[in-house]
């Protein structure tokens, strides 16, 4: 039997609880970028701007999908973010479609330095079971309250899970 060395079962730590095997969070190839837009900090620590962007990893893993949402704080100030942030599945015309979201029960609210990154790995899952009633095109993200481009020309099906695992301080790729 293969062991994984102990720093891969770190840094996968907070993606297994999902069933996800990535061995790295990695922001390459984005499929989106959103405006700075000013967000107020989750826990009163004051105002704080936020870019977020999200850049699909490559893989899947039994009809899940998986991308990085990564935030930058461009602001000058720190802020908390929400253990975890509001996550909403949208149609082509910004409408919410009804998907269940799986969060990590274990998160915790998280100080973003001005000028630092922070990413969760997200995951889309999809048994492609009718009945299927639209297309997914975008994903909101709240805060900053941004929709990004998200699986654009997909099916949602009655059955579809999002799940999101903690942020994860880190040295990402800035947003656009």
């Amino acid at each position: 039997m293969h062991r994984m060395p102990r720093t891969a079962m770190t840094r996968r730590g907070t993606a297994v609880w999902a069933g996800a095997a990535i061995s790295a969070l990695t922001l390459s190839g984005c499929a989106s970028t959103a405006p700075a837009v000013p967000a107020r900090a989750a826990t009163g620590s004051g105002d704080c701007t936020l870019k977020a962007d999200l850049g699909k990893l490559p893989g899947a893993a039994a009809g899940t999908s998986y991308w990085d949402l990564v935030v930058a704080n461009t602001g000058t100030t720190s802020c908390t973010l929400p253990a975890q942030p509001g996550l909403a599945v949208l149609g082509p015309a910004h409408e919410q479609l009804p998907v269940t979201v799986n969060t990590d029960p274990t998160a915790e609210p998280f100080v973003l330095a001005a000028g630092a990154t922070a990413a969760q790995v997200v995951g889309y899952g999809s048994d492609g079971n009718p009945p299927c009633d639209s297309e997914t095109a975008y994903l909101r993200l709240t805060p900053p309250g941004t929709d990004l481009a998200f699986r654009a020309g997909a099916e949602h099906c009655a059955a579809d899970v999002l799940t999101s695992s903690r942020w994860v301080a880190g040295n990402y790729a800035a947003p656009r």
